[in-house]
């Protein structure tokens, strides 16, 4: 999304705590779950818990993500954080994610893993009550598709996968995988990067904000384990992750509007949409951040706008120079492709000057990439259909910016690239020129993360 001359802006792979596309039922007998456990059993309210699954494959397969699923009674996903890529095999494999915490209620859990960009649910499952009792593990004979809760005022595929095939015995040796969190939030000062129209003329909301503070780049934070950039090669670690398992926005990594107060409904990013942006349409719930467009005419500093939409930014909060960046996206399908103009992006303090790396953007119906600087705009769109779930990463190093769509390079671009510190942006926006608008319409994502070397 241009920040001044165009958009570009959440997921994961919905992978991200077990994060997933639309579920497929998944009818061959290709994994296995040879031991799924919890501990402690029968959890307290706010303690730790710990799973631990073992699978194997009965052929070698390579699946995008590995975890143990956890659905709340009325379909919350609340699971353990995936793994990256990994190799399953007739060796027996033992995943233990990351632990986390479950408030007090009921809760079911088993294991999928991510193949091909869909999620797949296995047997056994088991059940479990915080602050009460626990119920082992047990197959089921004819499963049933997890539920799909949504807060979208329109219908879209949840990021619950279902397909449950039977388990069997264990076998050995064994590979052990496991998956740890970071131990702290990247932080930044606050400031604001100007914003121009698609003709390049720097908007008066853009340039008031952009008097704030000075941006150093956020502090690194390493984990030991974890999920890896999908296809992007190199050695990584994580310096931001942000799951959106919770029930509302964690506003210590995310500002509900663009570059406004925190109850503050704002002027959209571009003179060209016809979008204003409001903590309203930002929520979080069923393992996703919700960006929720409607159409409901909505008046800022004195001008009408038809539609009103929500953003997330995390300027003043986390920014990076360098690095991987990856989130998992579902982007509601128009008659051409993706609806409307959703963007996953990062943008600098001072625009165009220190840049702005469009990760993905809907441009008529395609997903598009581009790097913005002083030295113009350059880049391009991949091949096919990205409306649905899909994973969008850029591999943004000195000289130059490599980009991923699903695991796969689209594109790369060598000219212009900055060296200042951007921040984090998603938004479900709307361009003046898209002549099919779908209002209501919600972009989801499963995960933002952020890695570097």
């Amino acid at each position: 999304m241009l920040a001044a001359t165009g958009l570009a802006m959440a997921t994961v792979t919905a992978v991200a705590v077990g994060g997933a596309s639309a579920a497929q039922t998944h009818t061959t007998n290709r994994v296995v779950v040879d031991g799924l456990s919890l501990s402690p059993a029968s959890p307290a309210a706010g303690a730790s818990v710990t799973a631990t699954a073992k699978v194997h494959a009965t052929r070698t397969l390579q699946v995008q993500a590995l975890t143990v699923a956890v659905r709340s009674a009325s379909g919350a996903h609340s699971d353990f954080r995936a793994s990256g890529p990994t190799t399953l095999g007739p060796s027996e494999t033992v995943f233990t994610p990351a632990s986390r915490t479950f408030a007090a209620g009921a809760y079911t859990y088993y294991v999928e893993y991510e193949t091909a960009d869909t999620w797949h649910r296995l047997t056994p499952t088991g059940s479990f009550t915080s602050n009460g009792s626990t119920v082992t593990p047990t197959s089921a004979a004819t499963p049933a598709a997890s539920a799909t809760p949504s807060s979208s005022p329109s219908s879209t595929p949840s990021n619950s996968p279902s397909s449950t095939p039977s388990s069997s015995p264990s076998v050995s040796p064994s590979t052990s995988i496991t998956s740890a969190p970071t131990t702290s939030t990247p932080t930044a000062p606050a400031s604001a990067s100007a914003t121009a129209s698609a003709s390049a003329s720097a908007s008066a909301s853009a340039s008031a904000s952009a008097s704030a503070s000075a941006t150093p780049s956020a502090t690194a934070t390493t984990s030991a384990a974890g999920p890896s950039p999908v296809g992007i090669p190199g050695s990584w670690h994580e310096v931001f992750a942000d799951e959106f398992n919770g029930t509302s926005l964690d506003t210590s990594k995310w500002n509900p509007n663009w570059l406004g107060c925190a109850t503050c409904t704002t002027p959209p990013v571009n003179s060209s949409e016809q979008d204003a942006y409001a903590p309203s349409q930002v929520s979080v719930s069923g393992g996703s951040l919700h960006l929720t467009m409607a159409q409901q005419s909505t008046t800022v500093n004195g001008k009408t706008y038809p539609y009103r939409s929500g953003l997330v930014e995390s300027s003043g909060k986390a920014q990076f120079t360098y690095g991987a960046f990856e989130a998992r996206i579902y982007l509601p399908a128009g008659s051409g492709g993706i609806a409307n103009w959703p963007a996953f992006w990062t943008d600098g303090q001072s625009w165009p000057t220190d840049g702005e790396m469009d990760v993905m953007e809907g441009l008529e119906g395609g997903a598009c990439y581009h790097f913005h600087s002083p030295s113009g705009g350059p880049g391009g769109c991949a091949s096919g259909d990205y409306s649905g779930w899909h994973t969008y990463g850029a591999d943004w190093e000195p000289g130059s910016v490599t980009y991923y769509y699903d695991g796969k390079e689209v594109g790369k671009i060598t000219t212009g690239i900055t060296s200042a510190p951007q921040y984090l942006i998603l938004n479900n926006g709307l361009n003046s020129s898209d002549a099919q608008p779908v209002a209501p319409s919600d972009m989801q994502v499963d995960y933002v993360r952020v890695w570097q070397h």
